[in-house]
């Protein structure tokens, strides 16, 4: 039988693949219908998102920002009964513009599901949050 932890690190694996993939009724059923999100920076995309609804819209308005060019590479992935973290790098495209950065998603679970995620950047947020605006 599955531990708790090793059925959480799956999760927020599979959280990050369906992302990748674009696959949104992976990612929803990944979620709890009340999940916040934050979404770091001072850009358009930054702030709170609330109810999977809103968190789904978002991550659509971020693979239409980048033309669907985003690319994740994972670093590394941790998880225990609570909380999981993965760590990866981002690459993405906005017409003539790329960037590469680091990146940290910090997850809470709630029954069997992710129910918060604080996204942070782990380069240099100014060039994000321009990537993010123009």
């Amino acid at each position: 039988m599955q531990s708790v932890e090793q059925a959480n690190l799956e999760l927020v694996k599979s959280l990050l693949a369906a992302f990748s993939t674009g696959d949104q009724v992976a990612v929803r059923a990944m979620l709890t219908e009340d999940v916040r999100f934050h979404f770091p920076g001072r850009n358009p995309l930054a702030g709170e998102y609330k109810g999977v609804d809103q968190c789904l819209a978002l991550l659509e308005r971020i693979s239409e920002w980048t033309g669907r060019s985003t690319r994740v590479r994972l670093h590394d992935a941790m998880a225990n009964e609570q909380h999981g973290v993965l760590l990866y790098t981002v690459t993405a495209r906005r017409g003539g513009t790329s960037i590469t950065y680091r990146y940290m998603d910090i997850y809470h679970f709630a029954e069997g599901r992710v129910s918060e995620v604080w996204g942070q950047v782990m380069d240099d947020c100014r060039e994000f949050d321009r990537f993010y605006s123009e």
